[in-house]
This record gives C-alpha cells, sequence and structure tokens, in this order.
C-alpha cells in the first residue's frame, strides 16, 4: 500500500467573469491536483492567489 502525504500549495487562478465554486475546482482538476480544500488568500486584478491542500 502506498502512503500518501497532504501537503499545501499556493497556486494562481485567472478570475473568471462569473465566479463559482464550481469554476474554481474545475480548474484545480484541470491543473491535476487532487485537492481536499482550499481558499482565496489574495487577488490582483488578473488571477486569485489560493492556498490549497492536496494528496501527494
Amino acid at each position: 500500500m502506498a502512503d500518501n502525504m497532504i501537503t499545501t500549495k499556493e497556486v494562481k487562478i485567472k478570475i473568471p467573469n462569473d465566479f463559482t465554486s464550481e469554476y474554481i475546482e474545475s480548474n484545480l482538476s484541470i491543473m491535476g491536483y487532487d485537492v481536499l480544500k482550499w481558499a482565496i488568500t489574495g487577488y490582483d486584478e488578473e488571477y486569485y492567489t489560493l492556498n490549497i491542500s492536496v494528496v501527494i
């Protein structure tokens, strides 16, 4: 049995015109992350900065 670890990462996602949690989760999935939870921790004119907990 493989040992899985949980770690945190900071990622950026482009700010959409229509914000939904599904948009965020879909983009994280496309990036290849197995996300346990996420939080928006910052933003600028174009991107949200998210802190994510992922299984590696």
